[in-house]
């Protein structure tokens, strides 16, 4: 009954301070929002991506080379095996790959992404069929392995949801597969976007194989097993296959870690970021809602005066201005739940659905119980941190002093001190987070302005694959793809067409190899050097817009019965041959093929990832090597390229009917991809910053606001006594700026800590960066001074007669 009273009583007192009821509010919505946004996007992408039963115990095995420890390498089908033989800690120890398919099911052939498996990653993780099942161990096996499971969606979208499916024949990359089951809609292990599953066999020479490294495994712990008793245990066994196989393994180790750990490596460093930046727009919201309240207490003390002398104790005081305080946090708390609806949706329009199917956890953000929970614990603990030190201050007081008529109406020295404090808290948090967001803006200005190695405007792109069925030999495929290349750049409104094992930026597989340089001791294969492997015709540079920078380009003359030529980018030359020129070298890549001569140096292309050092990478002409898979790439000589999509897919059904094209997007669609996760952080981080650096000037406004209110007296007298308007407005900013200089100070030592946490997900800049904290120092600086000057301005406009008559 008390608390109900108390609750009443509060909103009533509340309702009656209409403008400080909804500041406060304001701010407290602002910070529970952003922290419910954040909390959101963490729980779904970093604590639960995977909803397996066995995520617990279930661990990704890495190989990596030991000049390289924080690399992650794949495994060979040799390792894998005599691994799966000997360990000892794992229930199971499971191989996957990723792999797409043509799907050549009724008129429209389709290519589907998905993975090859071993049968036992469903054990390990502990997943059954919808309908059907998953694979048996027999279907591991050479020539018992034409089977496949598909995944609920692609047996909804594709097959009408045929309840006969299961037993049914599809033809995948032109060979018949039974389907033996369909696995549930939330089922989406190794990729996301996969939807079609069939067994990894190893015959007994694969099963040999030690040198070809595609591997990815997935191992299941024991029960009581720990993931450094694992770690421990790869290591020795990496470290045996050094001894007994060094050609292979040479400069090699292996480690462990966690599935979720694998998984969340991408969206870790800049959810970190942003839920320290988060958090610290909530202790900011915090410190001014703390100082509103320790602003609104002093012109309450006759009324806490009155209370006290009438019977209440001081815990009864406390109770009924925390019981406000919590009134504020919940409503703000309310209004914030209602913001992070509104950011989710944001954040999940802020990125291509092409980019975020490969994300595990994507799909699950959303406002569910565990965020409701969190949402009312910070709005309750929020509540407690802002009200309990105003409250405190509040029922600390001289009961006859504040019955006086004319008595204490102004702040004591302590409550003078603390709001000083809170707003020198406010000011240096803003400043961090608004170094932060500096920060990763001009990183992506950066990002913006670096030079890609491609022109992106008015091109084109599309990716297909040769069944090997269908096109068994090399001679096969490189006429398809010359003569697909020929008739497209026939069409009306294409200016040039070129082929390419890789479309630049995107997120299709990017082929790596090593070499060795020839004339050079060669190195063990464990230790060479990598290098981005490319395929292309000869007008691929003249198609990406840009040249070579050196050197020839590929004829029809180089082709298989000529001498192997290569073009290599800017960065292998410049870090193979430092010293003297890369055309003439030769570098051995393919000890059968004999050494390739290097014709040319092109320049570096940006990967997806847009790190800043470029890889190494080589070209190779496609009449001496011709894929199965290649993209294509088309530049149009005006308008909008994806114009021409209908017009390039007529020409691939007119070779061939059955052969699917897909990821048909324009070349700067792809380029928006690889910056978008990038430019939602920043604009995240932006509109969090400029919301901490609005609550700091709305602190720091209303403890100047309220001292010149509590002043106005001796500003009368000193008004009366001769001082000018300019003296009384130095007086003013003087106690202004000297909050501001301390929080200045703070939030640049503050501001400098962070660098470290950002170091990693910055482009072209130090994290340091001078132009950023003293452009941010100086912005807030005056931010902060203009928040001080006008209270300040309004001072000097104070009538001494009415400030001495009043008093």
């Amino acid at each position: 009954m008390t608390l109900l009273q108390d609750l009443r009583y509060g909103a009533r007192m509340l309702w009656k301070s209409k403008g400080f009821t909804a500041v406060a509010v304001a701010a407290v919505a602002l910070g529970v929002g952003a922290n419910t946004l954040i909390f959101s996007c963490v729980n779904a992408l970093l604590l639960r991506p995977f909803s397996f039963s066995t995520t617990e115990r279930a661990v990704m095995v890495w190989e990596k080379r030991k000049d390289n420890p924080w690399g992650r390498g794949v495994l060979s089908p040799g390792n894998y095996h005599d691994w799966r033989e000997q360990a000892q800690v794992f229930e199971e120890l499971a191989a996957f790959n990723t792999q797409s398919y043509n799907l050549s099911e009724g008129d429209q052939p389709e290519r589907v992404n998905g993975a090859r498996v071993t049968p036992n990653l469903f054990r390990a993780l502990d997943v059954r069929a919808e309908r059907g099942r998953t694979f048996t161990d027999e279907e591991g096996e050479p020539g018992r392995d034409q089977v496949v499971i598909i995944k609920h969606s692609l047996w909804e979208r594709r097959f009408a949801s045929d309840p006969g499916i299961v037993g049914r024949t599809l033809r995948l990359d032109g060979k018949p597969r039974t389907v033996v089951g369909v696995m549930p809609p939330e089922f989406g292990f190794p990729v996301n976007g996969g939807e079609v599953w069939t067994p990894l066999a190893f015959g007994p020479k694969e099963r040999a194989n030690r040198e070809n490294n595609y591997l990815q495994v997935l191992g299941l712990l024991k029960q009581g097993a720990t993931v450094g008793q694992a770690d421990e245990e790869v290591r020795s066994l990496a470290d045996r296959a050094q001894q007994l196989y060094p050609d292979a393994n040479a400069g090699r180790s292996a480690f462990v870690e966690t599935l979720t750990q694998s998984y969340t490596r991408g969206p870790r460093p800049y959810l970190m970021v942003l839920l320290g930046a988060v958090g610290f727009v909530l202790l900011i919201a915090c410190a001014n809602v703390a100082n509103l309240l320790l602003v609104r207490s002093a012109a309450r003390q006759r009324e806490l005066a009155v209370r006290s002398a009438l019977g209440a104790s001081r815990w009864r005081l406390v109770r009924q201005l925390l019981t406000e305080s919590l009134l504020i946090a919940l409503v703000g708390g309310a209004l914030g739940l209602l913001i992070s609806v509104w950011g989710l949706d944001f954040t999940s329009k802020g990125m291509p659905p092409t980019f975020t199917r490969f994300i595990p956890g994507w799909q699950n953000m959303r406002i569910d119980r565990e965020v409701l929970l969190f949402t009312l614990c910070v709005s309750f603990v929020t509540g407690i941190v802002f009200g309990i030190f105003p409250a405190l201050q509040a029922t600390r007081q001289n009961l006859s002093e504040s019955l006086k008529e004319g008595g204490n109406k102004g702040a004591t020295s302590s409550r003078s001190t603390a709001r000083s404090a809170l707003v020198v808290v406010e000011l240096a948090l803003s400043l961090v987070l608004v170094t932060g967001a500096g920060l990763m803006v001009r990183s992506f200005v950066e990002m913006l302005r670096a030079d890609l190695g491609v022109r992106p405007e008015g091109v084109l792109t599309m990716e297909m694959s040769l069944p090997r069925a269908a096109y068994p030999e090399e001679s096969q495929r490189l006429d398809f793809y010359e003569r697909l290349v020929s008739r497209v750049k026939a069409l009306p409104g294409v200016e040039q067409a070129a082929a390419v094992n890789y479309i630049p930026m995107s997120r299709s597989g990017q082929w790596n190899t090593t070499f060795n340089v020839e004339g050079r001791p060669p190195e063990p294969k464990a230790s060479q050097p990598h290098a981005n492997y490319y395929v292309v015709t000869p007008d691929y540079w003249e198609t990406a817009g840009t040249r070579l920078l050196r050197g020839r380009n590929f004829t029809e003359a180089d082709d298989a019965n000529s001498q192997k030529v290569i073009i290599v980018n800017d960065a292998l030359a410049r870090r193979q041959f430092p010293e003297g020129e890369a055309i003439g070298q030769r570098l051995v890549v393919d000890e059968k093929e004999g050494p390739w001569e290097i014709v040319g140096v092109a320049p570096n292309v940006k990967d997806d990832d847009m790190e800043e050092r470029a890889r190494m990478g080589l070209y190779r002409p496609l009449r001496q090597e011709a894929p199965h898979a290649m993209g294509l790439m088309v530049r149009a000589e005006g308008g909008d390229p994806a114009a021409l999509a209908p017009a390039v897919r007529g020409e691939v059904r007119a070779l061939d009917a059955e052969l699917p094209v897909y990821e048909v997007r324009t070349l700067e669609d792809i380029v928006d991809e690889a910056l978008s996760a990038k430019r939602l952080a920043m604009l995240m981080l932006a509109f969090f910053a400029l919301g901490a650096l609005a609550l700091a000037g709305v602190g720091l406004y209303s403890v100047m606001s309220y001292a010149v209110a509590q002043r106005t007296h001796e500003i009368g007298v000193r008004m009366a006594l001769g001082a000018q308007g300019r003296d009384v407005l130095r007086l003013v900013l003087r106690q202004g700026v000297v909050v501001v200089a301390v929080g200045l100070g703070l939030g640049l030592a503050g501001a400098y800590g962070l660098t470290w946490v950002m170091g990693s997900i910055l482009y072209g800049i130090s994290a340091t960066d001078p132009y950023v904290f003293g452009g941010v120092a100086l912005l807030l600086a005056v931010v902060a001074l203009a928040a001080c000057y006008f209270p300040a301005r309004r001072a000097t406009r104070v009538d001494p007669m009415v400030a001495l008559r009043h008093e």
